[in-house]
């Protein structure tokens, strides 16, 4: 949930850590003599289950931590600190910048830091490049994340969901102005998204706000849309619809071999897809939107955008698994040896 407090595009941010980090991060984090951890609550998955070797190694012979947070309980209860404070983070990174600024005026040069942290950027990017740039229908969800990314305006606020638009916006989108992005870390709350992006409309109504969700996430409240309308709040709603409740179906088809009510076939060619979310969005007095191919995407997000008006924009998309690269035990499914499933999405 800290994606965002800096600009992504900031040479010295390594990203998010654990599950859905990338290699090179975790290998730094994993490599680090000294990790400040401010207000975190190293929860599961940015840790990689807590399973050593991973994405943290703090304790023992291993990384010392310094860990700051307003509540008590948190310091010590995953990782063992070193050193452990209780405060709010503004006071305290108040006076340790002042501190910071007395040790060292000059600051301190790390040689070679930034252009690893480029190359590694570089990198994990080329990997999703095809998919970024594929014609596919159902789209890729690389290139609906690239699409969205190139057709915002860098000061939009974005709210993600559970699934895809979660994961994959943490590590493939950038967040160009800090404070932009709305993210149900922790509990994973499916179905945050569409209303927090009313909220943030009502409370930043000169801002773009696009909420970007999955189909079982839209599906739980889809009411929002009256609240939208009657509160004239010209929210964008981007539905990356796999038809499933992906990470859901995995644990099911794990377990007990099928996939029940959570893997939903999409209609035959040329018949209407159900639900129509952009007919549900028009019989609330918005805009609905359905696309057809890959290229109709950038061009309707742009006109929505452009109308001020409350927009569903339903995009059917192929359920790729979200890259990864640390562990996540979630009774053995994503498995560190390489025999269990990948995360998919909701």
């Amino acid at each position: 949930m800290g994606k965002g407090v800096l600009a992504d595009d900031h040479p010295l941010v390594l990203g998010m850590t654990g599950f859905w980090g990338m290699k090179f991060t975790n290998e730094t984090t994993l490599a680090a003599d000294w990790i400040l951890a401010l207000g975190t609550r190293f929860k599961e998955a940015d840790c990689s289950s807590w399973y050593p070797g991973y994405t943290f190694n703090i304790g023992g012979d291993g990384s010392k931590l310094i860990h700051i947070d307003i509540e008590p309980q948190e310091i010590g209860r995953n990782y063992p600190a070193e050193i452990g404070a209780v405060a709010d983070l503004k006071a305290a990174l108040r006076v340790l910048t002042r501190v910071a600024r007395e040790m060292l005026p000059q600051g301190r040069k790390s040689p070679g830091l930034a252009e690893k942290i480029a190359a590694a950027r570089a990198e994990f990017a080329a990997q999703n490049t095809a998919m970024q740039h594929s014609d596919a229908f159902p789209m890729m969800p690389e290139r609906i994340l690239a699409d969205l990314r190139a057709a915002m305006p860098k000061d939009a606020i974005l709210t993600s969901d559970v699934g895809w638009n979660k994961n994959g916006v943490a590590q493939q989108f950038d967040i160009l102005t800090p404070g932009s992005i709305l993210i149900p870390g922790g509990f994973a709350t499916m179905g945050f998204g569409p209303p927090a992006a009313v909220g943030a409309k009502i409370a930043a109504p000169e801002r773009v706000v696009i909420s970007l969700v999955g189909d079982g996430g839209f599906g739980q409240n889809p009411a929002v849309l009256a609240t939208a309308v009657a509160e004239n709040a010209p929210v964008i709603w981007v539905i990356m619809n796999n038809n499933a409740y992906g990470t859901i179906a995995g644990l099911q088809k794990a377990n007990y071999g099928l996939t029940h009510g959570t893997t939903f076939p999409r209609a035959a060619e040329g018949e209407n897809q159900t639900p129509d979310y952009a007919a549900i969005a028009r019989a609330y007095g918005c805009e609905g939107i359905r696309i057809r191919s890959a290229a109709e995407f950038r061009p309707a997000l742009e006109a929505a955008i452009a109308s001020g008006r409350p927009t569903v924009i339903d995009v059917a998309m192929i359920n790729n698994p979200t890259p990864t690269s640390g562990h996540w035990n979630i009774l053995d499914i994503y498995s560190p040896d390489g025999t269990g499933g990948h995360a998919t999405t909701d």
